[in-house]
């Protein structure tokens, strides 16, 4: 069963821009924009009959609910959450003209929350103290799941200006415009950065609220692709970049932070792989009669054969993580277990004959 507020706010949403455009010649043209975006009362999952203060590690929850005959952290859904989305936008697009049609697009956007995705958090945690005095949701305010600050695609199309008619081999007989002529390539790319990706703290450092790993100052995570010494594929290089606080009303020890904040930073410390896509395909138009055409597509998606991995320590979507590979303590931390595409993502080609009439 799910509990759900009684009193809910509908969510609302406010959407605003800032959009200039400019022909650069007849069939060129740019485009910058600001995009803001900003919600209200969004249904997040809290949690009922949570502890409502910090209590030390190992300590019994039991007087620290409302209803402690009750589960704890039993479902309940609130409409208090809130995200604002800031961006710019900019598009370069070539309309068709001299064989050629594209689209080019960046984004740099960044997106804030508190409200956990309904139904995919990602790898970002729940919240840490939903019901203790001073936290709340609002203290898991951060990136959302779906922040991604770096966005670029491109799309487009070329008629090859070869046969009849054509630039080049312009004066080709049947025989010979029927080998060079016709020919069209398209192309379709992605690139984008990373998600964002949380850790929980290796040690409790209180009893019924969660602790996430702090990033330690100077310190770089060195993120990229490399195999550790577990001969596994890793993204993180340096796991000294993370840190935990101390047990609350425990004495500093190594690999923790003496802090008043017993729950650790906040979401989204780091951030996991990107995604890499490009698709290209060839086409020859191959006329027959006025009525009837043919048409050959040779289409080759991910040509380069580039993998696509998810961010240590994912687990879900049927996906179980490598043990340990969010625990900066363990020599597994940072390990990667699985693809974002399954199976693996691999390269595929079709080749195609179309009739047109």
């Amino acid at each position: 069963m799910q509990g759900l507020q009684f009193n809910y706010q509908t969510p609302t949403t406010i959407s605003s821009n800032l959009t200039f455009q400019y022909s650069l010649t007849p069939k060129l043209s740019a485009q910058v924009a600001y995009v803001y975006t900003r919600a209200n009362h969004l249904q997040t999952g809290v949690g009922a009959n949570n502890v409502t203060q910090l209590l030390p590690a190992g300590a019994s929850t039991a007087n620290a609910v409302a209803f402690p005959d009750f589960a704890h952290g039993s479902s309940y859904n609130v409409s208090t959450g809130t995200s604002n989305y800031n961006s710019l936008q900019t598009k370069l697009e070539q309309q068709f003209g001299n064989g050629l049609q594209f689209l080019a697009s960046y984004t740099w956007s960044k997106t804030l929350g508190d409200a956990q995705d309904l139904l995919n958090g990602g790898s970002l945690m729940g919240y840490r103290a939903p019901q203790v005095p001073g936290f709340g949701p609002e203290f898991d305010y951060g990136p959302a799941a779906y922040d991604i600050r770096n966005v670029f695609h491109l799309s487009g199309g070329y008629v090859l200006p070869f046969g009849t008619g054509k630039k080049y081999f312009g004066n080709t007989n049947k025989m010979e415009n029927a080998v060079v002529g016709g020919w069209s390539v398209n192309v379709i790319s992605g690139l984008q950065g990373g998600q964002p990706v949380t850790f929980s703290c290796p040690t409790a450092t209180t009893s019924g609220t969660s602790c996430f790993d702090v990033k330690v100052p100077g310190q770089s995570p060195k993120l990229g692709f490399h195999t550790d010494s577990n001969g596994k594929l890793n993204w993180i290089g340096n796991p000294a970049a993370f840190q935990q606080p101390c047990p609350l009303g425990a004495a500093a020890t190594p690999g923790c932070e003496p802090t008043t904040q017993y729950l650790g930073g906040s979401q989204g410390t780091t951030v996991g792989p990107g995604v890499a896509k490009f698709d290209f395909s060839t086409f020859k138009a191959i006329p027959i009669n006025e009525r009837f055409s043919m048409q050959f597509r040779a289409e080759f998606f991910n040509i380069l054969n580039h993998p696509t991995f998810n961010a240590p320590n994912f687990g879900g979507n049927g996906v179980v993580a490598i043990p340990n590979s969010g625990n900066f303590t363990s020599t597994s931390f940072g390990e990667i277990g699985s693809t974002r595409s399954a199976p693996y993502d691999p390269r595929q080609i079709q080749f195609a004959l179309k009739l047109y009439y």
